[in-house]
C-alpha cells in the first residue's frame, strides 16, 4: 500500500496514475484536505481507480494528520509513502509556510517513524533549497548559510533538514525538481505559472516588439517537464538500494534566460529587440501596473538572473537504462505552447495575481 499526500494536484495525480499502471496490484491510501475531498473522488473515478484508492480527509498541519482512528490503520499497512502536499507560493508570509512546509513534513515524518512495514518514503523537496547560493551545487549539499530568495525556499530548506535527520531510520529518498512545466509529449499542465508568465507576456506585446532582458540573460533557468519528474519518481520509488539518496530533477543542460525566451519568440513568430535592464530595476517594475499588466510576479524575476547550476550526476546515474531522461525546453516548446493557446481563458485567469 502506498500513502500520499498532496492529491489531487498536479504532481501527485499523475505520479498515482502512474504507479498505478505499472503497479496493477498497488492500492492508495490518499491524504486529502478536506476541500478538496470531492476533486480527489472525481480525479480517482477518471483515472479508473475508485476501487483502489481510500480517501482520507485530513491536515498534514494537524497532529497525527486529522486521520482519527485511520492513523494507526495506515501506519500498520504502508510499504511506501510520497509527501507532496506543501505551499508553493513564493509570496507566502513566513508563518503560514512554516505551518504547512515545516510542521506538516514533521507530522509526516511522525507516521513514517510508526510504519513497520515501511520500504521507501519519497520527500518531494526542490532544487531552490539552495536559497541564494550561486555555482555548482550537489546532490549531496544542503546545509548553507547563504540565505533565501523568499519564505518558500526557507522553509523548505528546514522541512528537509527534518527529513534528512530522520533518514537513518526511516528509509528515504529526497526528489529536488526544478520549477515544473507542462508534458513533454502534450504540454498539458495544471498550472500556468513560472515561464507560462513569460509565454503570456510576450501574446500581449505586439509581434514587433521591445522587451527588457533581465541582467544579461545568461543565468540558466531550471526547467522540468512534468512527465520527466513523475517518471523518475515512480522509478526509483521502486528501487530501495537507493534509499538514504537525494536527487536534483532538473535538465542537466538548462538553457539560459535569454535562450528560453528566444525560444518561445520563435514559437510564437514575433520580432523581439532586447532592452538590458538590471534585476532590481525589473522586479520594481513588475510590482507596478506593467506586471499586473503583464501578468509577471516580481518574485519570479529572482529565477531569470541567479547564476546557480544543479549537478545531476547521481540521478542520471541511477536512471541509466530505465530510459527516463530530461528533455530540453527546445524539444518540447511547441507542445507547451499549443496547449497554453488551446486553454487561453485558464491561463489568462491563473496569470492575475
Amino acid at each position: 500500500m502506498l500513502f500520499l499526500t498532496g492529491f489531487p494536484g498536479f504532481l501527485g495525480t499523475r505520479l498515482v496514475d502512474t504507479l498505478a499502471q505499472q503497479n496493477p496490484s498497488l492500492s492508495f491510501h490518499l491524504l486529502v484536505q478536506p476541500k478538496f475531498v470531492p476533486d480527489a473522488h472525481a480525479a480517482l473515478n477518471r483515472l479508473g481507480l475508485t476501487e483502489r484508492a481510500t480517501v482520507h480527509a485530513g491536515d498534514i498541519t494537524k497532529p497525527n494528520l486529522g486521520l482519527g482512528d485511520a492513523y494507526g490503520t495506515v501506519a500498520e499497512s504502508m510499504t511506501h509513502a510520497v509527501h507532496l502536499a506543501a505551499v508553493y507560493d513564493l509570496t507566502i508570509p513566513r508563518d503560514i509556510g512554516w505551518r504547512i512546509n515545516v510542521t506538516g513534513t514533521q507530522h509526516v515524518l511522525d507516521l513514517m517513524a510508526l510504519a513497520p512495514q515501511l520500504q521507501t518514503f519519497g520527500y518531494v523537496s526542490t532544487a531552490y533549497v539552495s536559497g541564494k547560493r550561486t555555482g555548482r551545487v550537489y546532490e549531496t549539499d544542503l546545509t548553507h548559510n547563504a540565505g533565501f530568495k523568499n519564505f518558500y525556499e526557507e522553509t523548505k530548506y528546514h522541512a528537509e533538514m527534518l527529513v534528512k535527520q530522520q533518514m537513518s531510520h526511516i528509509p528515504t529518498m529526497v526528489f529536488r525538481p526544478g520549477i515544473v512545466v507542462g508534458d513533454s509529449e502534450t504540454g498539458a499542465t495544471d498550472k500556468f505559472d513560472g515561464p507560462y508568465f513569460i509565454l503570456q507576456a510576450l501574446q500581449r506585446l505586439p509581434r514587433y516588439t521591445l522587451m527588457t532582458r533581465i541582467g544579461d540573460g545568461t543565468a540558466p533557468v531550471h526547467l522540468t517537464p512534468v512527465d520527466y519528474v513523475v517518471d523518475a519518481m515512480a522509478y526509483l520509488l521502486q528501487q530501495p538500494e537507493h534509499n538514504s539518496t537525494t536527487f536534483h530533477l532538473t535538465d542537466p543542460n538548462p538553457l539560459s534566460t535569454q535562450e528560453i525566451i528566444e525560444t518561445f519568440v520563435q514559437q510564437l513568430n514575433m520580432h523581439v529587440a532586447y532592452v538590458p535592464v538590471p534585476p532590481t530595476v525589473a522586479r520594481t517594475l513588475m510590482g507596478t501596473n506593467v506586471g499586473r499588466y503583464l501578468g509577471i510576479a516580481p518574485e519570479m524575476i529572482d529565477y531569470f538572473d541567479h547564476e546557480v547550476h544543479y549537478d545531476t550526476t547521481r540521478i542520471e546515474k541511477a536512471l541509466q537504462g530505465s530510459g527516463i531522461t530530461c528533455p530540453s525546453l527546445r524539444d518540447y516548446a511547441p507542445r507547451m505552447v499549443h496547449y497554453m493557446n488551446e486553454h487561453r481563458a485558464q491561463a489568462r485567469s491563473e496569470a492575475m495575481y
